[in-house]
């Protein structure tokens, strides 16, 4: 079994202080005090003549507040050697071998370190003898600096054992150049000049053994420290992205701004419509030029386009992330690798630890072990849905998402490979579980986090994940406990991330679902849900807090509390909404939901068992989450959207003709291209609350069928040939004639079948907003296939020349 000393020093899962690495102090303030702690340490191993034994009441002796007890894993690497040299002499005279006089030395120094008895030689500091060869080895081997910094701390070292350190005056008289040279030399390594075990003449310690001990104990000392600097650079790399972030941000706020609606000419259009505003020559050069060109060939286009243009669409079962994104993700790697395998200064002769091998192991396990902690605070900053930076910077909840997945890998990862080589060992003699159960809860969140089997039990995956969460962040706090709290600013900022998200989680239910009226009591939210066969949609209706403002971009999570799986949550997007007409009235948000499984639907299954399929259980609204996009700023805007993708377009177009009415918008046509199943999907969507909408003058629609069985009229599928102008109601065709307000007859409603040519639409409507030098917006929101063929005309278009247009994507990605 291993010595006690040996078991103190295995390390923890994922535990930066480790053997091999200083410990919780370094043996000097100041790299120029390691020249004589060398020496010191080396010397002191030996008996002197002259020298006095006296006790000690702590086991700290002269070096051993400077280096404390958690330093002592230095004497770990070779537990064999110090196990059988705590029995031998003080240093026999006569050795003939280098591992009884190296082992003797090294059996004294964990002494006066504070790994034995109670006791300490005063001749370190009060005989002759000893002190004239420590003082002639430091002349002899240290540098200018390190020699000024000697006698000062060599009296503290003193005073730490209640000592006065003698007067140095003769000694310093008598030690010159040529005395120095006419010393016997002594090496622990190498056969000593002494007899009897006792030296009784100064004695110069050698300098190649000293070039040995200065590189052990600062390498030792200081790849703490450098392990540090190495996890504050991973940290300021995430640091460093979110600046940019938000520099991006600034950057297109003031672009927007630029471009932001101003005044036209009344007279000209008679509605106080507002029109373009020119952009001043100085902003083209210092923020559209760069902006385009990042735009272009990084945040726009999938990552591997155009030879691969998935993003939303699954590539073998896994999401491939923007190029920006995945160079921002490569990125991360590399710096990963880099930190994790350089500059570890191993080096044949350390006599600390003496293979080359095992110090590579133990080094790199312990800055393995610091660069997983250093991961920690952000690998909860990207999984939190309270996130300043989503707001704060240009990235959507998506590339958060992304990044998270990855400094998961990268935190787990780092945290096996430290490890590996202690785990077993420590467990089994410490019995110290719960440290490698970090490890095993963080590799099995890692195996459950992958695409296929998020997508085949989400719900299952979210509670799994969120309790072994919670058992990992108590089994970090557990196996660092070993050293106070001296690694605990690694994990509390990731209890203070995770707690200011659960927190604002609350504050926001609270906000959407309880408004307090003065004399009329504690008011909640009440709920209308109808389930559609024909269509296989679900319609959620929400009266929530007046306080609410419901607007386009927003998305809620759902809660349904009076269930058996209350805690669950959804989050969907906005599909429509009512605003108050006056302070009695609430806001009324729509929702459109397919159901698939879960909790979706047990839900289509509780409408189906309702009176008319209808229900009005109590729901619980947790939001509002947004991330608008400022169509409004557009001249024109073009809407391509999927099935219940629709709900991403409504609010858009709602808000449209709120502003368009108070002249608080650029846009001057808005076209539709919707794309469903079946027919019964479009009038379910738009009732009596939106049926208006579609028949606005700037508004023209185009609605594609995918089944051409469930026309409601065989004579619309002629209409996507047809010149005249038509408007599709349920049941029937009819025609309606329409201009737009700049006097340009409007594009007619369609009926169509099959499925929309994203590439032509895109490419058409891109040629006129460039005809007229307009500006575009293209939005999409629905099928991934949709998103990204749009997403890759768009690029396509962009590379070839036309700056003004942007494209926004509504999705949820996992």
């Amino acid at each position: 079994m291993l010595p006690k000393a040996a078991l103190l020093a295995l390390p923890l899962v994922t535990v930066p202080a480790l053997a091999g690495q200083g410990g919780s102090q370094m043996a000097a303030d100041s790299l120029e005090k390691y020249c004589f702690y060398s020496i010191y340490t080396t010397l002191t191993g030996y008996t002197f003549a002259g020298s006095t034994i006296i006790s000690q009441s702590t086991e700290s002796s002269s070096a051993s507040q400077s280096s404390s007890t958690a330093h002592s894993p230095s004497s770990d690497t070779d537990t064999s050697d110090d196990q059988s040299s705590s029995s031998t002499a003080h240093g026999s005279s006569n050795t003939g071998t280098s591992s009884s006089g190296h082992g003797s030395m090294r059996a004294r120094r964990l002494l006066r370190r504070g790994h034995g008895s109670g006791s300490t030689s005063s001749g370190a500091c009060n005989s002759t003898m000893e002190v004239t060869s420590l003082y002639a080895s430091a002349k002899a081997w240290c540098n200018k600096a390190q020699f000024k910094v000697t006698i000062p701390y060599w009296q503290s070292l003193c005073q730490q054992n209640s000592l006065t350190l003698m007067d140095l005056t003769a000694i310093k008289a008598n030690v010159t150049e040529a005395y120095i040279a006419s010393m016997p030399t002594i090496d622990p390594d190498m056969n000593v000049t002494t007899t009897a075990g006792t030296i009784h003449t100064p004695v110069l310690l050698s300098e190649s053994y000293y070039k040995h001990a200065y590189k052990s104990y600062v390498t030792h000392d200081y790849a703490l420290s450098k392990d540090k600097r190495f996890g504050w650079g991973l940290m300021g790399y995430w640091g460093g992205i979110l600046l940019l972030g938000i520099v991006a941000k600034f950057a297109g706020f003031v672009a927007s701004r630029q471009s932001a609606p101003s005044p036209r000419d009344s007279e000209s259009n008679g509605r106080g419509m507002r029109g373009p505003k020119a952009r001043t020559g100085i902003l083209s050069k210092v923020v559209d030029t760069p902006m385009h060109y990042l735009r272009t060939y990084f945040v726009m286009p999938a990552s591997f386009a155009p030879f691969l243009t998935n993003h939303q669409q699954t590539y073998y079962w896994h999401t491939v992330p923007r190029r920006m994104d995945s160079l921002i993700v490569f990125g991360f790697w590399a710096l990963c690798i880099i930190l994790g395998f350089v500059d570890y200064q191993s080096f044949t002769g350390n006599i600390q630890i003496s293979s080359v091998f095992q110090q590579n192991w133990q080094y790199s396990s312990n800055r393995t072990g610091i660069l997983s902690y250093a991961c920690l605070p952000f690998l909860w900053l990207f999984g939190g849905r309270n996130n300043i930076f989503l707001w704060a910077t240009n990235f959507n909840a998506q590339s958060f998402n992304i990044f998270h997945h990855h400094v998961a890998w990268a935190c787990t990862i780092f945290a096996i490979m430290h490890s590996i080589n202690y785990s077993v060992v420590f467990a089994y003699y410490n019995r110290r579980w719960d440290s490698v159960w970090a490890t095993i809860l963080m590799s099995f969140m890692l195996v459950q986090s992958i695409t296929i089997l998020r997508h085949k039990g989400y719900e299952t995956f979210l509670i799994i994940h969120v309790v072994f969460a919670i058992l990992v962040v108590y089994a970090l706090f557990r196996h660092t406990s070993f050293d106070g709290t001296k690694w605990n600013g690694y994990l509390w900022p990731m209890v203070a991330i995770w707690a200011f998200d659960r927190t604002v989680r609350f504050v926001r239910i609270a906000y959407c679902n309880l408004n307090v009226r003065f004399g009329k009591g504690l008011l909640s939210p009440t709920s209308r849900i109808e389930y559609f066969e024909d269509s296989d949609l679900i319609r959620v209706e929400v009266f929530a807090s007046p306080a609410l403002s419901p607007g386009p971009g927003q998305h809620y999570s759902l809660y349904q509390p009076v269930t058996l799986k209350g805690w669950e949550n959804h989050p969907f997007t906005l599909g429509a909404y009512v605003l108050p007409q006056s302070q009695e009235d609430r806001s009324k948000l729509i929702f459109y939901i397919r159901p698939y499984d879960g909790w979706t639907r047990r839900l289509r299954d509780q409408c189906r068992k309702g009176q008319n399929g209808i229900i009005q259980p109590k729901l619980l609204l947790e939001g509002p989450y947004s991330h608008t996009a400022p169509l409004h700023t557009f001249d024109t805007v073009l809407i391509i959207v999927g099935g219940t993708g629709i709900a991403a377009a409504v609010p858009y177009i709602i808000d449209h003709v709120s502003r368009l009415a108070e002249g608080r918008t650029r846009t001057l046509k808005i076209k539709l291209v919707w794309s469903a199943r079946t027919n019964g999907i479009y009038s379910r969507i738009f009732c009596s609350e939106l049926s208006t909408l579609l028949h606005h003058e700037t508004i023209s629609t185009r609605f594609y069928c995918t089944k051409a069985t469930s026309l409601p009229d065989a004579k619309s599928e002629t209409t996507s040939n047809s010149s005249s102008d038509a408007v599709a109601t349920t049941g029937s065709v009819t025609e309606k004639k329409g201009v737009d307000v700049s006097g340009t007859p409007v594009e007619p409603m369609l009926f169509l079948t099959g499925r929309p040519e994203v590439h032509s639409l895109v490419a058409s409507k891109a040629n006129k907003a460039k005809a007229s030098c307009g500006r575009l917006a293209v939005l999409t929101c629905g099928p991934a296939q949709i998103a990204d063929d749009c997403r890759q005309t768009v690029y396509k278009i962009i590379k070839g020349g036309f700056r003004d247009i942007e494209y926004y994507k509504e999705a949820f990605g996992w």
